[in-house]
Parts: structure tokens; sequence; C-alpha cells
């Protein structure tokens, strides 16, 4: 049987182990602003920063895409890359180094794109990009469908009061009547027996 001894030195030594899990690294490196999960909207922008204390530090800001990574190392210089709206900027001041990176006219394929933030000496924080509005393919789905059955249906309505009100169109659909037949005015002779 356990004595309140040796339950108060438990908690004593678990309390000890979650002070010292949860207390800054040493050096007062730490993370002052970090990637956090963000939801937009199709079309919109996105901003991601990670700041860490003190400048002497360097920092590793990495963009997980479906289809590829990017690594934005601070200090350093920015990353550009235009034709996918992906922006990475480092910027330097008194007390800390901060990442940053701007996504721009954001589409369904990045859904789900991870921030992955590590300072040097300090555990890796990620983020992720999660997109909303990928339900509207579907409303523009249906009305498209919508609009093709009204069009073929208007097309056909049309057509149809054309053809019952134009004599012209009528007799050119009309074909030829039976009487109009004659063979070269030949007549038939009957015979009889």
């Amino acid at each position: 049987m356990v004595t309140s001894k040796e339950t108060m030195f438990n908690l004593l030594c678990l309390f000890v182990c979650v002070v010292l899990h949860s207390a800054p690294p040493a050096q007062g490196q730490s993370y002052s602003n970090y990637p956090i999960n963000t939801t937009v909207n199709m079309g919109k922008s996105a901003t991601f920063t990670c700041t860490v204390t003190p400048n002497n530090m360097t920092l590793n800001f990495t963009v997980r895409l479906p289809q590829n990574s990017y690594v934005l190392q601070c200090p350093g210089k920015g990353i550009k890359y235009p034709s996918m709206g992906l922006y990475g900027n480092c910027e330097v001041t008194g007390s800390q180094v901060t990442g940053t990176w701007q996504m721009s006219n954001i589409g369904n394929d990045v859904n789900g794109t991870a921030f992955t933030c590590v300072g040097s000496d300090l555990s890796p924080i990620t983020g992720y990009l999660w997109i909303t509005g990928a339900s509207s393919y579907y409303l523009m789905l249906f009305g498209c469908v919508m609009g093709g059955f009204f069009g073929i249906l208007i097309i056909f309505g049309v057509t149809y009061v054309s053809l019952k009100r134009s004599e012209k169109l009528q007799e050119c659909f009309k074909g030829k009547d039976e009487d109009e037949d004659v063979i070269g005015g030949v007549e038939e002779e009957t015979i009889k027996d």
C-alpha cells in the first residue's frame, strides 16, 4: 500500500517534470510568434509568420505544398515564386529574426499545406492552411447543367414555333405529295379476262 509520503514524493516529481518540460530553452531562445492553423476562402491570400529570439539564431521556415517543398532560411534573402503566388521574406530586428510566407490567389490544390518553423535548438512548430469554398464547384456544376438543359429546351421551342408558322419551312420539310408521284404520264391499263 502506498503511504502519503510516497504519494507526495511522486506528485512532487511529477510537478518538477512538468515545470522542467514547459520551461523555455536555455539562453532565452524561444518562439515569440509561430505559424497557426489558418482557414481562408478560395482566391484570397494568407500569411504565415514565425519569429524567434534572440536575433543571433537561424530560422528555417518550410512550406510543404502537395507537389513540392520550399525552405526560407533566415537570416537570408527573400524567395519569390510569382507563378504560384508564393512569397517568402526574412527580417532581422534588434532582438529577433522573423520569417514570413505569403500565399496569394489561393486555390483548392494547396489545401492542407504545412508551414513548419524550426529555430536552431528549438522544436519544430507547424501550422496548416485549410481552404473553404470548395463546395462552390458543385454549385457551378449544377448551374451549368441547369443552364444547358433550359438552353436546349428554348432552342427546341423556338424551332418548333418557327416550323409551325413558316409555310416555306413546312414545304421544305414536308416532302412531296403522293399525287405528284406520277411517272412520266404513263397510265396503267387494266387487263380484263
